[in-house]
């Protein structure tokens, strides 16, 4: 194991160059224990100052299985109807949504693959539809990733429990594992003294890099989420050992879904999932254009958990991960080389 990580740190670093990474920090667990923890580059550049295992970042759509977490446990206290139109659920949804898809074909029509495939106006679209990604055209004929639409699932979760989503995920997750570099957003003035270790995001130039601009700093169902590698991995073995939600319920969220015609889809509920030689690979992404990025990557049969979180958007960028194969990041494929049929 611990060659292994060297041999992991010493691909590690170059990659960091190949793909124009200011900051990055890298956490490894092997049966609930956490067995690395390091930063490499900087979390702020000017300053001179170096990521850790504490190290805070917005980690973008990492957030979404956090709020499935909180999700499947209001499912499992009979508070959250997974079958329940969204519709019925979001206050004004179908305007909104045809308002939004006017804005994007008007002003940034490169975003309007995020709702020009949604047909708001039908009776038929579920919490469910939204949470495993099949809410496009028919829902449940076909997956396709799209984390605007996830991210609607908030609002619908407080309109069903009368209870502000944020304060779901700090009283459900953060503050029950005791995450104290964790914050549900970068709008939680209580966590100040920790948001201000926060690594500042950037962008690759010609001469190094330029400073960037912070993501939207409110929480959805799908970004927001403030965190850091070694919360990561409490996190982590929280799931493990089902602590946020009953082991039954686990299992579900790490088996693909089955769409309509039974073909399975490379996402279960919040979660990517696939198997790679002989190992089942349970994982996500994260990709903030143009500031943050993140990668969370279980083998269950190993009980191994990578997660790397960065201060730009290349540990995501080249790799159309959206599409459901993690083994296209070449971060995950040097890390699935080394430790796959090894341990």
């Amino acid at each position: 194991m611990t060659s292994n990580l060297l041999d992991y740190e010493r691909q590690v670093v170059p990659l960091m160059d190949k793909y124009k990474i200011p900051g990055m920090s890298v956490g490894v667990s092997h049966n609930d224990s956490v067995v690395y923890s390091k930063g490499f580059g900087f979390a702020n550049i000017e300053k001179k100052i170096r990521p850790d295992g504490n190290t805070p970042y917005s980690i973008a759509s990492i957030t979404k299985p956090f709020a499935t977490a909180v999700m499947m446990r209001l499912v499992e206290e009979n508070r959250l109807n997974l079958d329940a139109r969204i519709k019925d659920l979001y206050p004004g949804y179908e305007e909104r949504c045809k308002r939004i898809l006017g804005y994007f074909r008007e002003e940034m029509p490169e975003y309007t693959f995020m709702l020009e495939n949604y047909h708001p106006e039908r009776n038929d679209i579920t919490l469910r539809h939204h949470l495993t990604h099949t809410s496009e055209n028919t829902p449940g004929d076909s997956y396709k990733y799209n984390g605007f639409l996830f991210g609607m699932l908030s609002v619908a979760v407080e309109t069903a429990t009368d209870s502000k989503f944020d304060e779901l995920v700090d009283s459900l997750i953060i503050d029950k594992l005791n995450l104290k570099n964790t914050a549900s957003s970068q709008l939680d003035k209580s966590k100040n003294v920790m948001l201000n270790k926060i690594a500042l995001p950037y962008n690759p130039t010609d001469s190094g890099f330029g400073k960037a601009d912070f993501p939207n700093p409110k929480l959805n169902a799908g970004a927001g989420i403030i965190s850091s590698v070694n919360d990561l991995l409490i996190f982590d073995k929280a799931i493990n050992n089902n602590i946020l939600v009953s082991e039954e319920t686990k299992n579900l969220q790490f088996e693909p879904y089955k769409l309509n015609d039974g073909s399975l889809s490379p996402y279960g509920y919040g979660w990517f999932t696939q198997k790679y030689k002989d190992q089942t690979l349970i994982w996500h992404y994260g990709h903030h254009p143009g500031s943050f990025s993140a990668l969370y990557l279980k083998v269950l049969e190993k009980n191994l958990t990578l997660i790397i979180l960065a201060n730009s958007d290349r540990l995501s960028h080249d790799f159309d991960l959206g599409k459901g194969d993690v083994v296209k990041s070449e971060f995950a494929k040097r890390f699935l080389d080394l430790f796959v049929g090894q341990l």
